[in-house]
């Protein structure tokens, strides 16, 4: 997000922020300042007392004046022709998540309301090529087509409706995950699927689903408090810096496009602020409970 020539940045109401971008030939408005602010892609503008009488117009620190510049020309540097909000979202709170002095708490749990309630948002072309992707990465080679298609609506239903049915979810991709009959009196042989952090079970992806979700409706409803946010960033920034530590070895590994840098800002931003939402499911409990159901869904399913 560097521009082409350094600025010395100061303080700015909103009528300087919209000049700053006229200034460089960029669409703006105060009612887009406005918008800005109401879906955390901006901090609320500070008071500044002028006399004992009355005050100016309120006015964004430095380092919200440049944000709000450096937005508009990363998505004027986009080639598409209408940056949606939850694209440039990530990129806040990818600074949230590296940096302190940028975005703060309370712009940031704005941002991932506004972040989560664009999830799940997309053309049902997507959402069909998402679930068979899943269903590809899960599938033993033997599941028939009829498996794989009823794997594929079961997840596509999910996706659209934001609801998770663990029993039906666990029927389904047991299925295709391991397409053999069961035979009388012998327990049921369920396959699992070598993976990056090691064999993983059908049970886990559904768990994952599950927490992921419920922690997205969380934050949907800002639901997680400033506090928790805060605690879960630095858990995040230690469990990050780790990861990354050890990635350039795994990126030699068999799994190897699991490990891949992306390319872009924004990749970096899609990655880390994903990984997020997963360390906070955990440290909300929704991945220990998700855990829980998603096992007795399968021995109720194996019975």
């Amino acid at each position: 997000m560097s521009g082409d020539q350094p600025v010395a940045w100061s303080e700015g109401t909103s009528v300087d922020l919209v000049a700053d971008a006229e200034a460089r030939g960029l669409k703006a408005s105060s009612r887009m300042v406005t918008d800005w602010v109401e879906a955390g892609l901006l901090a609320n503008p500070e008071p500044r007392k002028s006399s004992a009488h009355g005050s100016d117009p309120r006015v964004f620190p430095p380092e919200q004046r440049e944000l709000f510049t450096r937005l508009l020309l990363a998505r004027e540097r986009s080639p598409l022709g209408r940056v949606p909000f939850h694209t440039m979202i990530r990129i806040v709170l990818y600074l949230w998540l590296i940096d302190d002095t940028v975005v703060l708490t309370p712009q940031a749990r704005r941002a991932w309301r506004t972040h989560a309630r664009a999830v799940g948002r997309t053309t049902d072309g997507r959402r069909r090529e998402s679930a068979r992707a899943v269903v590809d990465q899960l599938a033993h080679p033997s599941a028939s087509s009829q498996q794989r298609r009823s794997a594929q609506v079961v997840i596509e239903e999910g996706e659209k409706t934001g609801y998770i049915d663990i029993a039906k979810l666990t029927s389904v991709l047991t299925a295709v995950c391991s397409p053999w009959p069961a035979q009388p009196g012998v327990p049921r042989i369920e396959r699992v699927i070598p993976g990056p952090f090691g064999p993983i079970t059908v049970q886990h992806h559904i768990a994952m689903w599950h927490a992921t979700s419920k922690t997205i409706s969380q934050l949907r409803h800002e639901a997680v408090d400033e506090a928790s946010l805060d605690q879960a960033r630095t858990a995040h920034r230690t469990e990050w810096a780790d990861y990354q530590a050890r990635r350039p070895a795994a990126i030699e590994g068999e799994f190897a496009a699991y490990f891949a840098e992306p390319a872009t800002l924004e990749g970096r931003a899609r990655e880390e602020v994903n990984a997020f939402v997963t360390l906070l499911a955990g440290r909300l409990g929704l991945i220990e409970a998700a855990s829980h159901r998603a096992e007795t869904a399968r021995v109720r399913h194996a019975r």
